[in-house]
């Protein structure tokens, strides 16, 4: 049975969880991305020289070398984007199109609007494979080492290998994370901006919709991920809130082995019908875990946020419909493109104008590329950094832009209609919402929004 067409670029996490079906969540500890022999030079605005000392005034705002990267006329910023190819290698094409022009295209637009604070956006693009702790570090230390940028934009996976900037060279990041945990921030020395929700908050979110649908009261829950630590304390407060038991299982299994992870998610879904679970909940992606639903005849309702369920390909490991009926998807903001929010909609508009080769559709068909969520997430990052950075004013540092996260308070950007930051809040989506099976149309496009 062949799955039906879903909303492939429902948002951008959606889009850039497309290759993790087949890269998985493999942040079980033997690995974090990091090398412990990486050296990261850090360069203060004391090593920038005489010509870039000089000062300029623009609408009588003296600009000058601030701090490493910041120049009088620029600002620059590294870009990390995934190599397509190596992801097409694991057997994904993700139809991103061209990543690069995504970003090009948001800069060029702040560049031509006057830039920031009349300095120019300099972009230095790097591309890593997913699934290279060692394609990330090298990035990492030639855009800090050599290149010098103020901060980075990007996609981090696993979400630790933004430590390499956040935590050991005191340069921001802006962007998506995988694989997040909440030491990802916690452990960060400096801001890294994640455009969704930190692990608590995402449970928070998973709590709210069950309770919103009188699914925890007195109902057997189960909990499938890979952190621990998490599900731990997520059993506690679903017990707190009347769950009448939990049944917590820990992923072991590397999803790049897809047969020993079928074999994993076999024997917890035994557990789970031995067990009598009622209601499920899924850390983790879901291609794997609702084909091993099928496999063993079990059936439940999952609630998750893992948006790899958006995408056509969720069934290609042995899923089918009946499965997806049983998914209650926890996302964010509730397609904005399609409802007109006009950052995002003057986002959309402005690239498929300027690049109709490559045109971002709200619902592709099977020959069009699935780039909606790239573009859109490019246009956020470049406009909270536009914010952030005006918000810290003339004398752009790391320390003036940290502070100035709380002056940017709430927010809209694309992509996000409702989002908040401050110096310690630094996960910005805000938005909850829950989709659902819609028998009539045979998508997941039941939709209740919940309050934030």
């Amino acid at each position: 049975m062949t799955s039906p067409r879903l909303f492939r670029s429902f948002a951008l996490v959606a889009c850039l969880a497309l290759f993790v079906v087949s890269c998985g969540d493999d942040d079980d500890g033997s690995t974090n991305g990091q090398d412990s022999s990486t050296t990261i030079v850090e360069t203060s605005s004391d090593t920038e020289n005489e010509e870039q000392s000089s000062t300029t005034t623009v609408d009588d705002v003296e600009l000058s070398a601030s701090y490493r990267g910041v120049t009088k006329d620029t600002i620059k910023v590294g870009v990390v984007l995934f190599d397509l190819d190596a992801i097409l290698a694991l057997g994904v094409d993700v139809g991103f199109g061209d990543q690069q022009a995504h970003y090009d295209v948001a800069f060029d637009a702040l560049n031509e609007a006057g830039g920031i604070l009349g300095r120019q956006v300099e972009p230095i693009y790097k591309f890593i494979s997913p699934v290279s702790a060692a394609d990330s570090d090298l990035a990492c230390t030639q855009l800090v080492e050599d290149e010098e940028v103020f901060l980075v934009l990007g996609t981090q996976r696993p979400a630790e290998n933004v430590w390499c900037y956040t935590k050991r060279a005191d340069t921001p990041f802006i962007g998506a994370l995988q694989s997040l945990t909440d030491a990802t921030f916690e452990e960060s020395t400096v801001p890294v901006i994640h455009q969704g929700k930190s692990p608590m908050r995402t449970d928070e979110s998973i709590l709210a919709a069950m309770e919103d649908a009188d699914a925890v009261e007195g109902e057997v829950v189960s909990i499938y991920g890979r952190d621990g630590v998490r599900m731990d304390e997520f059993e506690t407060v679903l017990l707190d809130a009347g769950a009448e038991s939990v049944v917590t299982t820990v992923a072991t299994a590397n999803e790049i082995d897809q047969v020993g992870l079928a074999q994993e998610l076999d024997v917890f879904v035994e557990k789970f019908d031995a067990e009598g679970v009622t209601q499920s909940i899924n850390l983790s992606d879901n291609v794997a875990y609702l084909a091993a639903f099928n496999r063993n005849a079990f059936a439940t309702p999952v609630w998750t946020t893992s948006p790899d369920v958006l995408s056509e390909f969720w069934s290609d490991q042995g899923a089918t419909d009946a499965e997806l009926r049983l998914v209650n998807y926890v996302g964010g903001s509730v397609s904005p493109y399609e409802s007109g929010h006009e950052p995002t909609v003057e986002c959309v508009d402005r690239w498929n104008e300027l690049r109709p080769d490559e045109v971002a559709l709200a619902n592709p068909g099977d020959d069009d590329l699935t780039n909606l969520g790239p573009v859109t997430s490019a246009c956020f990052q470049v406009e909270f950094l536009e914010l952030a950075a005006t918000a810290a004013g003339p004398d752009l540092t790391v320390e003036s832009f940290t502070a100035a996260l709380d002056d940017v308070g709430s927010f809209e950007t694309a992509a996000l209609p409702m989002a908040s930051v401050s110096s310690t809040k630094w996960d910005v989506a805000d938005a909850i919402s829950v989709r659902s099976y819609d028998e009539s149309t045979g998508e997941l496009d039941t939709i209740v929004v919940l309050e934030a």
